[in-house]
């Protein structure tokens, strides 16, 4: 039987006659990439997939076209505007050698700069330069971009937060480390750029037996927090179906989740973005980030590709990676809540089918920034029933 996950209660706004402590989000999608359905999907619950056989072929697998989704986020009430990741860097020609020479065959790339929508697309105030900074969920390839050396966002005044433990997989970075997975420009030990990695204190750490504490102190010791601003909020607390967020405005409206499954330092966004609109409580967007790679790994996460059931895995650690794919179901199981990850191409065929968003790419993207403000009475969510 599935796992029963804790529900905690989400603050409510400070005002429920104002919709000041709410956030606006705009999808824009940065991107295609395929991806190997043997790496993500098993047939069936804890059913071995074709990897597993004695005579399976790598080059004959099969894959799935994702879509590369990035998001610009705006507080309403004091206007400060986030983008969540950056997509694939353009030059994927200057990424370090491991991850051009072993890890992008795998894979065929279609990248876009959120910078160019931003520029074609976007209002006056939706610029790159308006942009307070960008968050990354994680700092893997088709979500990291260039980093610092992002083309289009030259305004140092924008800064790059991460999430706990991040650095200790930045850096040193290629080239000083060969078999690095991050260059070196992209997060850079001396810049101009603010650099924010929001972490989680040992002693909150250790009261959950959690196997970070001391990896941060230990980073520090190692040089891998220079040019870091290390931010400790000391403000953690459960919240929906989350053990660990952190409430960035005070206000319940842009959450940061701790939820490090997929990879070193990967976090999640809770976005509110009405309240009380349908009498049944405010209205959130999850931005998933990696949590999930499929759409039905959200309905049935036991057919996560695993060993034994299948040669690799996309996640760093399995079991916490099911059980953040259970906490994240719990949540699209409330009318309220709508989680979207990154490379749900679910979440794009809902929004083309319902016309609103305006396809003329030959490769299919989503064109431009689509409002995510109506998304329920769009009917954009998936029923993880279905």
């Amino acid at each position: 039987p599935p796992p029963t996950i804790p529900w905690h209660p989400i603050p409510p706004s400070p005002s429920p006659t104002s919709p000041t402590s709410t956030c606006t989000i705009h999808l824009l999608q940065a991107g295609t990439l395929t991806i190997p359905t043997d790496l993500v999907l098993l047939p069936s619950p804890n059913t071995p997939n074709d990897s597993t056989t004695p005579d399976y072929d790598p080059s004959k697998r099969t894959s799935y076209t994702a879509p590369d989704y990035v998001f610009l986020i705006k507080h309403e009430q004091t206007g400060t505007q986030y983008l969540f990741d950056l997509g694939m860097r353009k030059d994927m020609q200057n990424l370090p050698p491991l991850l051009r020479d072993y890890v992008l065959p795998n894979h065929t790339c279609v990248p876009m700069n959120p910078a160019d929508i931003l520029k074609a697309h976007g209002e006056r105030g939706q610029q790159p330069e308006n942009v307070h900074a960008i968050i990354f969920s994680h700092l893997h390839f088709d979500h990291l971009g260039a980093g610092d050396a992002q083309p289009g966002f030259q305004n140092r005044a924008t800064q790059m937060w991460i999430g706990p433990t991040a650095s200790m997989y930045a850096r040193p970075g290629y080239p000083i480390e060969e078999d690095a997975v991050v260059s070196g420009d992209a997060f850079p030990v001396e810049g101009e750029r603010r650099i924010v990695e929001w972490v989680i204190g040992d002693e909150e750490l250790g009261r959950t037996g959690d196997g970070r504490v001391g990896v941060v102190g230990r980073g520090r010791e190692e040089g891998k927090y220079r040019g870091v601003e290390v931010r400790d909020p000391e403000g953690w607390q459960s919240v929906g179906a989350f053990e660990r967020a952190v409430d960035v405005h005070g206000d319940g409206g842009l959450w940061i989740v701790d939820a490090p499954a997929h990879s070193w330092g990967h976090i999640m966004l809770m976005v509110r973005t009405k309240i009380g609109a349908h009498g049944d409580g405010d209205e959130f967007v999850v931005l998933a980030g990696d949590a999930f790679h499929h759409p039905a790994l959200l309905k049935e996460p036991l057919r996560m590709a695993r060993k034994p059931y299948a040669t690799s895995s996309m996640h760093l650690d399995e079991e916490a990676a099911i059980d953040l794919m259970y906490r994240l179901r719990t949540c699209a199981e409330r009318e309220t809540v709508w989680v979207v990850a990154a490379h749900d191409f679910s979440v794009g065929d809902k929004i083309i089918k319902s016309g609103k968003g305006d396809v003329k790419d030959k490769n299919g993207i989503i064109q431009g920034l689509v409002d995510l403000h109506d998304w329920r009475d769009n009917g954009w969510k998936m029923k993880v029933s279905d």
